[in-house]
This record gives structure tokens, C-alpha cells and sequence, in this order.
């Protein structure tokens, strides 16, 4: 690649490994989620033991404490476990039992689902700001390689000007 003095400014092109990638979880956010992995499993095995009354509270403190996480924690989908909760409304609906224990559940797997809607609203937007980025890149590229090219003719002309002239001198 040849490299011009002076005009223009490639510093518009970001280096893409100096930055680090924000949607890559660190260790950090690893032993976070194991921790959080954990205390909700703790909770949900002591919802089942005790009594339903005991259990409904649970499930409207929880949310509180999800708005509290970091968002990067949030960001991340193996924050959301489903699977426990359908097996576990499975078995309710096979017993063919409908208590406050079943209505907390049904409340839980529906508000894990509202929070994976909203994961996905925002991955979708921010792919949307990712290609908006690329596209305005690819833009400013272009423009600057017309403008380079414009900055050849210019200076191809001024060489065959001044040659012209110099020959004519002569």
C-alpha cells in the first residue's frame, strides 16, 4: 500500500484490534453469571419446598434485583434459563392442579420471556447501528478514494503542464 504525505485523514477507519469487543463476555462476566446462576437455582429449589404463600414474594423481588445487574450481565443470553420453569409448569399442568404456586410460575416464565424479547429487540438494534456504521464507512471510503483520484488527475495534469512548458522553453 503506498502512503501519501499530508490531505488525507485515515484516522476515520477504526483499528479493529485495538478495540475490544463489547458482545465478547470477559471472565468476569463469567463467574458473575455462575454466581447469579447459582443463587437462582438456590432460590427456585427453596420455592418448591416451601409453601406457596412463601414463594409468591420471591418472585416480585426478583425483577427488582434483574433492573439492578449490570448490563452486561444482560446482555448475555445464557443469563436466561427456561427450560426448569416449562419442565416445572409441565409437571404442574400434568397434575392438573392450579394453585398460587402454578400462577407464580406462569408470572416467572413470563417475565423471562419479556426479557428475552427485549435481548433480541436490542441485538436487532444493535445490528441495525453496526451496519449503519459499515455503510457510512464504506461512504466515507469511497469518498475518499474519489477524492485521491481526483488528487491524481490533479497532480497528472500538473506534471504534463509543467513538462509542456518545459519543453516549450527549450
Amino acid at each position: 500500500m503506498e502512503h501519501f504525505g499530508g490531505g488525507g485523514n485515515w484516522g476515520m477507519i477504526p483499528n479493529i484490534q485495538s478495540h475490544s469487543n463489547p458482545s465478547t463476555p470477559s471472565n468476569q462476566d463469567h463467574l458473575f453469571l455462575q454466581q447469579q446462576q447459582f443463587n437462582q437455582q438456590q432460590q427456585y429449589q427453596q420455592q418448591f419446598i416451601q409453601s406457596p404463600q412463601q414463594s409468591q414474594p420471591r418472585f416480585q423481588q426478583q425483577p427488582q434485583q434483574q433492573q439492578q445487574q449490570p448490563q452486561q450481565s444482560q446482555s448475555l443470553a445464557s443469563h436466561f434459563h427456561l427450560l426448569h420453569l416449562v419442565e416445572n409448569l409441565a409437571e404442574v399442568a400434568e397434575n392438573g392442579t392450579r394453585d398460587q404456586q402454578t400462577d407464580a410460575l406462569i408470572a416467572e416464565l413470563s417475565t423471562q420471556f419479556e426479557k428475552c424479547q427485549q435481548l433480541l429487540n436490542s441485538i436487532g438494534g444493535t445490528i441495525k447501528a453496526k451496519s449503519t456504521t459499515v455503510g457510512e464507512q464504506k461512504r466515507r471510503l469511497e469518498e475518499s478514494e474519489n477524492l485521491l483520484a481526483q488528487r491524481r488527475d490533479l497532480i497528472s495534469n500538473y506534471r504534463s503542464s509543467v513538462e509542456e512548458l518545459i519543453n516549450s522553453q527549450i
